[in-house]
């Protein structure tokens, strides 16, 4: 009873941290990003942008390292609840899939935030408003990458 409980709220905290991702991952390249790009002639939007930069990346890890746990416990459920039922192969298949896709999504946050140095100024910030190519690519890829594991985790609903 109170494992049934603990199972729920840790799946109701692992998909809120998903979301809580989406939605600043979303709001960062597409709202906030173009609206400090049109603004880049402000003073002290450097700084700013900066300091919004910082902010975020320590909440990202944050939600990461929750998603990482949340996400291991709920693997630990599912093999428990395998022994007690075969899964479908399918279902197998899916799992696998959005573990291999999380992988990937972690290992580009990694790279982007512990590998990529930027120079850090006091009045341009190339790391939110005027990013490197690869940086933006390396975010559109980890946008596809978090849609593709939520859709998985739908569908994995119907299997």
């Amino acid at each position: 009873m109170i494992l049934d409980k603990l199972i729920l709220i840790n799946h109701w905290l692992h998909l809120s941290t998903a979301a809580l991702l989406v939605g600043g991952m979303i709001f960062l390249v597409a709202i906030l990003r173009p609206v400090l790009g049109r603004s880049s002639s402000i003073s002290g939007i450097g700084t700013f942008a900066n300091d919004v930069h910082e902010r975020f990346r320590v909440y990202v890890g944050i939600l990461i390292g929750v998603l990482i746990v949340t996400g291991v416990l709920n693997s630990v459920d599912g093999f428990m609840s395998a022994a007690e039922t075969d899964p479908s192969t399918a279902y197998k298949t899916v799992i696998r899939i959005k573990i291999i896709l999380a992988i990937c999504l972690f290992i580009i946050y990694g790279v982007n935030a512990f590998l990529i140095k930027e120079e850090k100024t006091e009045e341009d910030c190339s790391c939110l408003i005027q990013p490197p190519v690869y940086k933006k690519i390396l975010q559109i890829i980890a946008l596809v990458l978090v849609f593709t594991i939520l859709f998985l985790a739908a569908s994995l609903r119907f299997l």
